[in-house]
C-alpha cells in the first residue's frame, strides 16, 4: 500500500476504510468493480471482496496485508466491523467526497459504535502528489495521445463528420496502446466550437471550420488530457485572431508556471492576455485541473483557487474563447512540476494548423 503514513499522519484516525473502486485501486494497483479496503497504521491493510475476484485479489497478499472473501449476498462492512473491534479501533476515516446519502446512511448504521470522520480531502491530497510510477504512466498516456493526434490529421477533411472523428481518434489511441479513455471525446466544429464540451454529432466538416479537439488516453488506470484546434481550409479572419489570442494566452500560463505558484496565479496569466484582446467575456472556464486516476482531480487552476502548485504534481493549462454565433479556440497542454522546473508533456503543435 502507497502512502499510508502521510494519509494517517493527515487524518489523525485508528482506521481508514475505502469503498470507492477509484480509491481501491489507487492504494492496492488491483482493478475491481467491488471490494472493501481496510487500512490500518504502520502500512498493514486487508482486502475484503466477493469469489469473482478473491482468486486475482491473492496478488495483494503479504506480510502486511491480507485479502479475505465474502459469499455473494454477504456483507463486506460485516468483515470490516470485526476487523475494526478485533483491533480496538475508535475512530474511522472514510470517503465522505466519493459517497451518497444512501451509502454514507448504510456505512453509518453496519459501523454503529465507531466513530466516523470524513478525510475524503485528504485522500485528494495525498493522491495529487505523483510517485514516479505514477508520472510514468500518465506520461505514456500523453505520448500515446500525442501520436493519435498527428495519426488523425490526414483524417480530417471537408465531409467528414465530427463522429467519424472521434471514432478516427479513439482507433488510434487504442492501436497506440491505449487501455481506455480518458474521457468521453469532444470533437466540435464550425459553430458548435464555440460550447466547451460539445458532444460530437453528425455534423458535417465544411471549408473554414475550426475543428476543436479535447481527448485522453488512460493507461496502466491514469489519465492523459490535451486540446487542439485546427481548421480545414483557411478560416476567417476573426477565428484566426482568437487562435493567436488564446496561444498567446497558454504560452503565457506555461512560460510562467514555477513550483510554489497558486493555481489562481497560473489561471491569472492566462486570463489578462485574453481580456486584454477583447475577449475577456469569452473565456468561460478555469484554466487548469490536475489528473491521474481521474480526468479531474486537485489542484485547480482557477480564479478562485488558493491551491499551491508543487513537485510531483500535474496541472493542465487550457485558455480557450468561444463566441457564440462564430466558433471557438482551446489549446491544452499538460504540465509537471518538478523541484525546480516545470515540464511541458504535451509534443503536439501548436501553431495554427491548416489541413
Amino acid at each position: 500500500m502507497k502512502n499510508t503514513d502521510k494519509l494517517f499522519a493527515m487524518s489523525n484516525v485508528d482506521a481508514i476504510i475505502l469503498t470507492s473502486e477509484k480509491n481501491r485501486f489507487y492504494f492496492t494497483e488491483f482493478a475491481s468493480t467491488f471490494g472493501c479496503l481496510a487500512l490500518f497504521p504502520d502500512n498493514k491493510a486487508a482486502f475484503i471482496t466477493d469469489p469473482r475476484y478473491y482468486e486475482m485479489a491473492q496478488c495483494l497478499e503479504g506480510e502486511n496485508t491480507e485479502v479475505l472473501q465474502i459469499a455473494n449476498g454477504s456483507s463486506a462492512l460485516k468483515v470490516v466491523k470485526d476487523l475494526f473491534a478485533e483491533r480496538s479501533v475508535k475512530t474511522v476515516g472514510f470517503e465522505d467526497t466519493e459517497m451518497t446519502v444512501a451509502e454514507y446512511s448504510d456505512l453509518k448504521d453496519q459501523l454503529d459504535g465507531f466513530e466516523l470522520v470524513p478525510i475524503g480531502k485528504n485522500i485528494e491530497v495525498v493522491r495529487s502528489f505523483k510517485t514516479e510510477l505514477e508520472i510514468e504512466y500518465i506520461k505514456k498516456a500523453q505520448s500515446i495521445t500525442d501520436a493519435a493526434f498527428s495519426a488523425v490529421l490526414g483524417f480530417i477533411k471537408v465531409g467528414v463528420s465530427e463522429r467519424d472523428i472521434a471514432v478516427e481518434l479513439e482507433y488510434q489511441m487504442a492501436k497506440r496502446g491505449a487501455e481506455g479513455l480518458a474521457f468521453d471525446t469532444i470533437i466540435a466544429s464550425g459553430v458548435n466550437s464555440s460550447k466547451p464540451h460539445a458532444h460530437p454529432t453528425e455534423k458535417l466538416i465544411e471549408n473554414g471550420d475550426p475543428v476543436t479537439m479535447d481527448f485522453g488516453a488512460r493507461y496502466h488506470g491514469y489519465c492523459s488530457d490535451m486540446t487542439r484546434t485546427v481548421f480545414v481550409g483557411e478560416p476567417k479572419d476573426e477565428l484566426r485572431k482568437i487562435y493567436n489570442v488564446v496561444s498567446l494566452a497558454q504560452n503565457m500560463g506555461i512560460t510562467s508556471a514555477y513550483p510554489g505558484m497558486t493555481g489562481k496565479e497560473l489561471d491569472t496569466a492566462c486570463r489578462e492576455i485574453i481580456k486584454a484582446n477583447g475577449f475577456g467575456d469569452y473565456f468561460t472556464h478555469s484554466t487548469g485541473h490536475s489528473l491521474g486516476i481521474d480526468i479531474h482531480e486537485t489542484p485547480y487552476a482557477s480564479a478562485r483557487s488558493q491551491d499551491t502548485l508543487q513537485t510531483g504534481q500535474f496541472i493542465t493549462c487550457e485558455p480557450g474563447i468561444y463566441v457564440p454565433g462564430v466558433g471557438g479556440v482551446r489549446i491544452e497542454d499538460m504540465l509537471l512540476f518538478e523541484e525546480d522546473s516545470v515540464i511541458d508533456l504535451t509534443m503536439s503543435d501548436k501553431n495554427i494548423i491548416i489541413l
